[in-house]
């Protein structure tokens, strides 16, 4: 009797239970908060451990020269759960100002959970969302579980992976982790004037407890910890706008504050380290971790110092700069990519739809990384990327990083990553790198008329950009207080 009739008439003697051949891989996507390219102890810092992040770096492909979109939560989400920039939906920036319509219909037209769900993946999600358009991320296509950024989506993959690991199915899963540090920095930044007070109490925890621990050391075993402070710690030369200045948190903090900020930051990146473990063993134990993609990243970066400045929000490389690594079935392992320039919020979701096999929603900016990824396939030929922050446009090359400003008069600033690592040096006025800065302002200015922006005309000012991320609030009294939008 032929094979497969002999396979038709068994199969209903198997019963609804039985398992059945996946036929595509699952996702595990890991994303934490304000974590810079160099806070990995496989990055060579020395500074802190993070065992978890090196594992999967270990198990699959780096990409150390990788950009977000924006470095700022809520665009730099958006663009890697739509693969858009958030300017197409009117707003650079953590802001409500956005257009509903225009985010609904990049939404519906191909959300990365809608694009899953209808691949017939069961699309889960747990943590921080943070997103234009909703609260939760259902519109998005993701059953959202446990809002807790901090532990939440450790506990919640330990108890889901260990149900799929039961109960096998041939349906495949798409489960996205968002955790919230090293994002807590900013509490202690002393800019959130809601901490400890006004702040839920699962937002305070981590801090207090860092900060207790801190105390419990000796000043000789605390200063023996503390990192080395940034070694470009100067404002960036030549006729461009004081970003100290521009800086929505203008402070004048001592060397002890410097250097409590700076262990902080580490801290809080081993923290969510071990909240990373949780979930590795989980995948494991359930028996998932051959037949899962997991790919590791964040929203954006800290500058930590770094030209005078803390947190985020400017075109610099400590802010723009993140983590961006893919491990599992088909990867190359241990692999470290030091030269390709890729950007995880336009080029996720084209290349995990390839890497599983689905289709990518046509017209996304970004492209496919796997055949770096599987050394399979044509490499794309990029040249550029383009980034945007509340109050400018960049692109870079690689080496030459190029941005002009929304500010009056338009500044630029030309910065050369090979004879100036640490982005002190202005070039835009100097004669040698005219024909550099001529080609980079022609891509950028055509790349942006492609997309239908003219960010150029708007001419802010330093002060209304300031109003962009402080909004006025009553508090008990009836009076206003200054809350700051560092989420």
């Amino acid at each position: 009797m032929n094979v497969k009739i002999l396979l038709s008439l068994a199969l209903p003697l198997l019963g609804s239970n039985a398992v059945l051949a996946q036929t595509k891989p699952n996702v595990l996507f890991i994303m934490t908060d304000q974590q810079s390219y160099k806070m990995m102890s496989c990055m060579g810092n020395k500074w802190l451990k993070t065992p978890n992040m090196d594992k999967i770096a270990n198990m699959g492909y780096r990409f150390d020269k990788n950009y977000c979109v924006n470095p700022v939560c809520t665009p730099s989400r958006f663009s890697l759960l739509t693969g858009h920039y958030a300017s197409e939906v009117g707003v650079k920036e953590n802001t409500s100002a956005f257009d509903a319509s225009k985010v609904k219909r990049i939404v519906a037209d191909g959300a990365l959970g809608l694009i899953f769900r209808n691949a017939g993946y069961e699309t889960l999600y747990s943590g921080k969302t943070h997103l234009y358009g909703t609260k939760d991320v259902s519109e998005y296509g993701f059953k959202i579980n446990n809002t807790d950024p901090y532990d939440g989506p450790a506990i919640y993959a330990e108890k889901v992976l260990a149900d799929i690991g039961k109960n096998r199915t041939n349906r495949p899963f798409l489960l996205f982790l968002s955790f919230v540090n090293p994002h807590d920095i900013c509490y202690k930044a002393g800019m959130d004037k809601r901490y400890p007070a006004n702040l839920p109490e699962a937002n305070v925890r981590e801090t207090a407890r860092i900060l207790a621990y801190q105390k419990t050391l000796s000043p000789d075993t605390y200063h023996k910890e503390i990192p080395p402070r940034a070694t470009n710690p100067a404002p960036i030369n030549g006729e461009v706008p004081d970003m100290v200045s521009m800086d929505i948190f203008p402070r004048t903090w001592n060397n002890d504050q410097l250097d409590l900020y700076n262990w902080m930051y580490h801290r809080l990146t081993e923290s969510v380290d071990y909240q990373i473990g949780r979930v590795l063993t989980a995948l494991k134990n359930a028996g998932l971790e051959e037949n899962t993609i997991i790919v590791f990243t964040s929203d954006h970066g800290d500058m930590n110092g770094s030209h005078g400045l803390i947190l985020k929000n400017v075109l610099f490389e400590e802010a723009q700069r993140v983590p961006f690594i893919f491990a599992g079935k088909g990867i190359k392992r241990n692999v470290t990519d030091q030269t390709t320039l890729v950007c995880n919020g336009l080029d996720f979701i084209p290349t995990i739809c390839d890497l599983v096999g689905i289709e990518s929603p046509k017209g996304l900016p970004g492209i496919s990384l796997k055949s770096y990824l599987t050394g399979e396939g044509q490499k794309p030929n990029r040249k550029y990327i383009v980034t945007e922050d509340y109050n400018g446009c960049q692109i870079t090359d690689g080496r030459y990083k190029y941005t002009i400003y929304e500010l009056a008069g338009n500044p630029e600033i030309l910065t050369d990553l090979q004879t100036n690592q640490g982005e002190t040096i202005n070039y835009s006025k100097n004669p040698a790198y005219k024909e550099i800065k001529a080609t980079l302002k022609k891509e950028l200015m055509s790349n942006l008329s492609k997309r239908g922006l003219t960010p150029l005309s708007q001419n802010r000012t330093i002060e209304n950009l300031r109003k962009l991320e402080v909004e006025k609030s009553p508090n008990k009294e009836g009076k206003n207080k200054v809350k700051v939008n560092v989420d």
